[in-house]
C-alpha cells in the first residue's frame, strides 16, 4: 500500500489558521447552502457586521473580474490535460449510473475496486461504511460586511473548501473560486483561492477576498465554489447529493477522471445596490448663486450653495451606465462649489469660505462623476462686469487673449489633477458659462429698455453688451479647449452659452439674474429656472441623467 500524504494548500497549518478564523468570526462552521432569503441565507455565518478588530486580523485580496486563472495542468502517467476555471458553469442534477446506489449517502462515489485508507488518513471518514467508497466536498466559512472612510462600504469572505475521500486517490486537483452571479455579471470569476494537486485522500482550498461596494458595481451575490479532478484507480458511478452544496458540473462517470464542480449557491454579501457617487464642484454657476434659497450650516453662508443648483436637479432620480453597460442611480451630488472659486481653490483652502477644505478633498477613487464650472474668477470677471456698471468698458476685451490662454493651460493641468484622482470608469463634465445679457447682434435677444431693465438700459450701452458677450463666449472657448486638450473621452463638455438665447436680461421670460445693486453676487447669475435649463443640458449633452 502507498505511503499516505495528506495534501494541503500550502502547509498543514495555514489551513487551521484559516479555519480558527472562521471560527473566532463567524462562531460556526458549517456547509454553505443557497438562501431563499437576504435573511434566510447559507451555512457561512451570514451577513454579519464587521468590527475593525475582525478585518485587521485577517488578510485580504480584493475581488477583481481580470484575476488569473490557473494554468492549464496535465495529470500524471496519463498525459490528459485539465483547464480549471474555464469549463461552462449550470446547475446540474446529481446523477448516478444505473447500478450505482444513490442510497450510499451524499457523495461522489466510487466503484468497489478502489484502495480504502484508515480514518486518521481520510481525515475522519469511517472507511466507507456509511458512504461506500466516496469522496466529500464540502465548503464553510463567513460574510462580514463593514464601511471604510476610504472605500465606502465593503464585504470580506472568509472561507474553506475542502474534499475527503476514503480510499486511495491516483491524482486529485482542486480550486476554490468565488463566482459573481449580480445582474449583469453573471458567470464571472471575481476571485480566485489557492490550489491543491498530487495524490492521496484529502485537498483544500481557502480564500478571503474583499468587495468594495463602492469601486466594483457586481459582487452583491456571489457563489464559493469547488472545482475537482479526481483520478480513481476504478470507474466512478454517481455523483449523488450533497445538501446543502449544489452540482455546476458532473462529467466522467463510468470513466477513472471525474470532473466536479460544487458550489454553495448565490449569496448576497450585504452590498447594497452601486450608486454614482457625484461630487459637484466649481465655482457660483455650480454652487447655485443667484437661485431663490440657500443651504444653511455646515455650509459656508459665503458659498451660496443651493439644491436649485443644476446637479441637484439632475441628482438623486438619474441614472447613470455603469461597468456592464447596467443603469445605476446617481447619488445626491456631493456638493462643493462655491461663490467666488478660481482654479487655486480647487488645491487649497479656499480664502473666502472660512473652514471648507479644499475642493480636490472631495474627488476619490469612490468618485464616478465631476461636474464643473471655472475659469470665471481667474480672469477677474466679476470685477471687470462691475466695471461696465459704473464706469465704461467699451474700450478694450474685459478677456485678453493671453488671459484666456493661460485660463486654458491652468485649466488642463486641473482637468488632469482631477481625472487622476477619480474612478477608472469616471466622468468629468465641464460647462461653459451661459450669456446672461443680451447679444446686441442677434435678433432673438430683446434688448435693454427705459421699461425692461432700465438699469442695464442706462449703465450698460450696446459697446459694453458686445465686449461681456464676447468675453463670455472666450471663456468658454478656453474651458472647451482645455477638455479637448485632455484627448480623453471621459472628459466632455457641455456648452451653455447660447442656453439663454431669448431669455436672457431684459426678456420677459428672464433665465439669470437682473443687475441687483443690493446684493452684488446675485446679480448675472442664473435664477431657478435658469439652473434648471443647465440640468436638461447636463442630461442632453454629456447623457447624465435622465
Amino acid at each position: 500500500m502507498k505511503t499516505h500524504r495528506r495534501l494541503s494548500l500550502a502547509r498543514r497549518s495555514t489551513l487551521i489558521v484559516a479555519v480558527a478564523v472562521c471560527s473566532l468570526l463567524a462562531g460556526t462552521q458549517v456547509a454553505l447552502a443557497e438562501p431563499t432569503a437576504p435573511d434566510a441565507r447559507s451555512g457561512m455565518s451570514g451577513v454579519t457586521p464587521d468590527t475593525p478588530e475582525a478585518k485587521a486580523a485577517r488578510q485580504t485580496q480584493v475581488f477583481d473580474p481580470d484575476v488569473k486563472r490557473p494554468q492549464p495542468q496535465v495529470i500524471p502517467g496519463t498525459g490528459e490535460k485539465i483547464a480549471p476555471l474555464t469549463s461552462a458553469l449550470k446547475p446540474t442534477e446529481p446523477t448516478a449510473l444505473p447500478g450505482s446506489a444513490k442510497a450510499n449517502g451524499g457523495a461522489l462515489k466510487a466503484d468497489a475496486k478502489v484502495t480504502p485508507v484508515t480514518p486518521s488518513q481520510s481525515g475522519g471518514t469511517n472507511g466507507g461504511s456509511t458512504l461506500g467508497y466516496a469522496c466529500l466536498p464540502r465548503i464553510y466559512g463567513g460574510i462580514y460586511v463593514g464601511n471604510d472612510a476610504a472605500i465606502g462600504p465593503y464585504s470580506d469572505t472568509v472561507y474553506v473548501a475542502d474534499v475527503t475521500c476514503n480510499f486511495w486517490l491516483e491524482y486529485m486537483y482542486g480550486v476554490s473560486a468565488a463566482i459573481d452571479w449580480t445582474q449583469h455579471y453573471a458567470g464571472e470569476t471575481g476571485y480566485v483561492g489557492t490550489s491543491f494537486a498530487g495524490y492521496g485522500s484529502y485537498g483544500a482550498s481557502q480564500g478571503a477576498f474583499e468587495i468594495q461596494g463602492d469601486m466594483y458595481d457586481g459582487g452583491r451575490y456571489v457563489e464559493i465554489i469547488l472545482e475537482l479532478y479526481l483520478q480513481a484507480s476504478a470507474p466512478w458511478g454517481a455523483c449523488n447529493p450533497i445538501p446543502p452544496l449544489r452540482y455546476l458540473a458532473c462529467d466522467g462517470l463510468g470513466t477513472y477522471l471525474l470532473h466536479v464542480v460544487v458550489g454553495t449557491g448565490p449569496m448576497w454579501t450585504g452590498l447594497a445596490a452601486p450608486v454614482v457617487r457625484w461630487a459637484a464642484l466649481g465655482d457660483s454657476y455650480s454652487a447655485g448663486t443667484g437661485s431663490s434659497s440657500y443651504l444653511g450650516a455646515p455650509n459656508p453662508p459665503e458659498c451660496r450653495r443651493s439644491v436649485q443648483t443644476y446637479s441637484y436637479r439632475v441628482g438623486g432620480g438619474g441614472l447613470w451606465i455603469g461597468d456592464r453597460g447596467e443603469k445605476i442611480p446617481l447619488d445626491q451630488p456631493n456638493l462643493k462649489a462655491c461663490n467666488g472659486a478660481r482654479v487655486i481653490d480647487m488645491y487649497f483652502t479656499q480664502h473666502n469660505a472660512g473652514a471648507e477644505t479644499r475642493q480636490l478633498d472631495y474627488v476619490t477613487r469612490r468618485t464616478r462623476l465631476v461636474t464643473l464650472t471655472l475659469g470665471g474668477n481667474d480672469v477677474g470677471f466679476v470685477p471687470r462686469l462691475r466695471s461696465c456698471v459704473t464706469g465704461n468698458c467699451s474700450g478694450a476685451p474685459l478677456v485678453s487673449a493671453q488671459e484666456a490662454a493661460v485660463l486654458q493651460d491652468d485649466l488642463v493641468r486641473l482637468y488632469q489633477t482631477i481625472r487622476s484622482q477619480m474612478r477608472r470608469n469616471s466622468m468629468l463634465v465641464v460647462l461653459s458659462y451661459p450669456a446672461f445679457l443680451p447679444n446686441p447682434d442677434d435678433p432673438a435677444d430683446p434688448q435693454p429698455s427705459v421699461t425692461r431693465c432700465p438699469i442695464v438700459n442706462t449703465r450698460i450701452d450696446t459697446a459694453e453688451l458686445r465686449r461681456i458677450y464676447e468675453a463670455a463666449v472666450l471663456v468658454g472657448n478656453a474651458a472647451q479647449s482645455a477638455a479637448a486638450r485632455l484627448g480623453d473621452p471621459r472628459v466632455k463638455f457641455v456648452n451653455v452659452t447660447e442656453l439663454f438665447r431669448g431669455h436672457r436680461i431684459c426678456s420677459d421670460d428672464n433665465w439669470a439674474n437682473g443687475v441687483n445693486l443690493d446684493d452684488i453676487p446675485e446679480t448675472f447669475h442664473p435664477n431657478d429656472r435658469g439652473y434648471f435649463e443647465m440640468a436638461l443640458q447636463l442630461i442632453l449633452q454629456a447623457g447624465i441623467g435622465s
